[in-house]
């Protein structure tokens, strides 16, 4: 089922041998913003059983399939894919000083996984994403043919971009446009 309000409708092209490009919609965010080292960061840590990454450009470590917390600044990270956190850190608010707001959307992702995926990105992306330079389980944020995203490596060969919805068809087509060669037919 499709996210109601999903700017690209779920779109999927491409194939796992080459590069495929599909819209992961509707995926919970929340951004998060708690001094680092705080008392509140330990009690956020342990309510929601999350490691929050104390470097920026890391995402937590663990299945990043799934749910996982990207650090975004020292005291700002975006948390994805867990369920009920506004709901679980609602309890803290009273005791602890931190900022928890639900962006889910704000944004939509688009994944690109296969052998092609560095290939194509690099196309578009000016930062160096050579596993040396962009290991798995980095982030970075910047802009992608002018629209502002975020880039997760969250697998060999898979690549994770959160783009706000209102730049989501323009990239799509962008990514769509470099990876034309790995997208036709032979």
């Amino acid at each position: 089922m499709i996210a109601k309000g999903s700017p690209l409708d779920g779109m999927n092209v491409g194939s796992a041998t080459t590069v495929s490009i599909r819209e992961l919609p509707g995926m919970q965010s929340i951004d998060l913003r708690v001094a680092p080292g705080s008392e509140a960061q330990a009690a956020i840590i342990k309510v929601l059983d999350v490691d929050l990454p104390a470097k920026t450009g890391k995402i937590s470590e663990g299945e990043l399939n799934e749910s996982y917390a990207l650090c975004l600044a020292p005291d700002w990270w975006l948390i994805v894919g867990l369920i009920d956190t506004e709901e679980k850190l609602r309890l803290l608010k009273d005791q602890f000083h931190f900022s928890v707001v639900n962006v889910s959307g704000q944004r939509t992702t688009i994944e690109l996984e296969g052998p092609n995926a560095r290939e194509v990105l690099a196309h578009l992306w000016e930062q160096d994403l050579r596993d040396k330079n962009f290991p798995v389980g980095s982030v970075s944020q910047g802009l992608m043919a002018k629209a502002p995203v975020i880039v997760c490596h969250i697998a060999p060969n898979r690549y994770r971009l959160m783009v706000r919805s209102s730049f989501a068809v323009h990239l799509w087509k962008t990514l769509i446009d470099a990876a034309e060669e790995y997208l036709m037919p032979n």
